[in-house]
This record gives structure tokens, C-alpha cells and sequence, in this order.
């Protein structure tokens, strides 16, 4: 198999220069590539300073996402290893995941960070993804990390990438893992392949106040309910506890606007999720809330 390390940028120059000499030492890997989402910082400087390293310029800002797609889709492997430019993996995590991809249903490896962010419930009405404290065996997950997970190509652009519709970000990669499910494929997050993340701040929280950021991840948790949750019991669950948080809580409703707007786009989405779908959302919730 080849493989495609793709690092995710945004005005992440400083980054850049601590962490990509570190990512490059990654072992198996047959292409490195940077895509930079129209940074205005020294990023472009910084990753043409590396001669190794594959720059793919996008000329407007996107988001994630749109990142994310521009890079998977300039990227040679069979596998793609996308990192955000701060996270850097062990030099053999790479070569540690390749075993799992004998399974051709195995879609994406998620990679150790220290923290198991395998779980999900709904509960309330709303989709919940939460951590579990410890480190357990390699096992089944709902879905790999966008900033430090192993994807099989073909089966990503299958998919149709991470979807831009949660642009700029935040559960685009928790909705790609989802779908991925929901038709039958799997993710793994697996124990030996370690990625290690700084505890300095991430690119999104030095750029976007941390009022914006909560606002747009509000958002995209209701986006991705009204897009994915196709069950009618637990979309009337859904139902009922939106009434009631903007019942109780006016400052939603800004939220919930911002979501609508995009109400008739979802629509169409959802119909593809119903029809996609080989598992329920409650086979799915019955596997990962344990």
C-alpha cells in the first residue's frame, strides 16, 4: 500500500517550524504534503523551506474540510495520514496501523492521543461524543480523529470527503466516521499507534475567540443530528428537546438559526443517509454507548 501523510494548515507557520522536522521522520511514508488553507502568516515560507514536503495552495479560505478534500484528493496513497501541524505521531505509528488495513472493510485507523474519544450516546435529544478515562485494547470506534487519523482513500472519496457542508469546523470528522458506519465499514482506534498533541493552544482557539468557536460548534451539533439521525423515535426526541431548550434558553436561538438557515441543504442530505444506510442509528448507538 502507499501512503500520504497530509498536514492540515491554517496560520500555523510557528507550528510548522517546531513540529513538521518531527512529523517528516515518520517511517513508510512514500509522500508528505502541506495543504494550506489561504494562510495570511509566513506558513508558505515556512513549508517550501522544506524541500521533501508537497505544498498544495488554496487560494481562498475554506475551512477545514475544504482543506481536508483539497489535500486527500492532490494525495497519491492508498492510505492518507491527515495531521494537524502540531500532531506528531511516533516514527513506527504509521507502520504499527498498516496490519489493520488487510481488512478491506477497515476504513480509518484512530490514533492514541492520550485520550479515548471513542464513546457516543444520545441522550436528551442531542448527540453526545465523550472521552473514557484509561487506555484501553485496540478496539472498534465510532470515528478517527481529522488531525490525527489513518483513512483508506478509496473508501473516503466514496464517502465524498469530509463533508464542507460543517465548514469552518467541528464534527466533520465525528459525521465521516458516522456515515462510514452507517454503510458498514469501520473505524479502529488502536492502541499502539500513538500520536502525541502539544498542550499549547491549537490553531482555532489562537484565531477564533473561544464565543465564536462554542457558537459554530453549537451549530454543527444540531447539524449533524438533522443530517444523520434518521430514526423517527429518536429525531422526535430530537424535536421535543430543541422546543425545549429554546423554551428555556433565548440565547439558543442564535444557534439554532444559524442551523436553519441551512435547513433545506439537510433535508437533501438526509435523504441520502436514509437510503445509504445498511445499520440504524440505534445498532450504532447500542455499539459505541457502553
Amino acid at each position: 500500500m502507499k501512503t500520504s501523510v497530509v498536514v492540515i494548515n491554517w496560520n500555523g507557520a510557528e507550528k510548522l517550524k517546531r513540529y513538521l522536522p518531527k512529523i517528516l521522520k515518520v517511517e513508510g511514508v512514500d509522500e508528505f504534503l502541506v495543504s494550506d488553507d489561504a494562510s495570511v502568516d509566513q506558513s508558505i515560507t515556512v513549508i517550501n523551506s522544506f524541500p521533501g514536503v508537497r505544498l498544495i495552495k488554496r487560494d481562498k479560505n475554506g475551512g477545514f474540510s475544504s482543506n481536508v478534500n483539497s489535500g486527500v484528493s492532490k494525495a497519491a496513497g492508498d492510505l492518507v495520514f491527515l495531521l494537524n501541524p502540531d500532531a506528531v505521531p511516533d516514527t513506527d505509528c504509521l507502520i504499527k496501523a498498516l496490519p489493520y488495513f488487510k481488512d478491506p472493510l477497515l476504513f480509518s485507523v484512530g490514533c492514541n492521543t492520550g485520550g479515548n474519544w471513542s464513546w457516543a450516546n444520545f441522550n436528551k435529544g442531542f448527540f453526545w461524543h465523550y472521552m473514557k478515562e484509561g487506555e484501553p485494547e485496540t478496539h472498534q470506534t465510532l470515528w478517527a480523529r481529522g488531525g490525527s487519523g489513518i483513512f483508506r482513500k478509496n473508501i473516503f472519496d466514496k464517502l465524498g470527503g469530509m463533508d464542507q457542508f460543517f465548514d469552518p469546523y467541528y464534527e466533520e470528522d465525528t459525521d465521516l466516521g458516522y456515515r462510514a458506519t452507517k454503510r458498514g465499514y469501520k473505524n479502529l482506534w488502536v492502541k499502539e499507534c500513538k500520536v502525541v498533541l502539544p498542550l499549547e493552544k491549537g490553531v482555532i482557539e489562537e484565531n477564533i475567540s473561544m464565543a465564536k468557536f462554542s457558537r459554530i460548534a453549537q451549530r454543527n451539533q444540531l447539524l449533524f443530528i438533522w443530517k444523520n439521525i434518521t430514526s423517527e423515535k429518536l429525531f422526535s426526541e430530537h424535536k421535543m428537546a430543541l422546543a425545549k431548550m429554546l423554551l428555556i434558553n433565548p440565547k439558543y436561538w442564535s444557534v439554532f438559526l444559524s442551523a436553519y438557515k441551512k435547513w433545506a441543504e439537510v433535508q437533501k442530505k438526509r435523504e441520502v443517509e436514509k437510503k445509504e444506510s445498511k445499520l440504524t442509528d440505534e445498532e450504532i448507538l447500542r455499539m459505541f454507548d457502553t
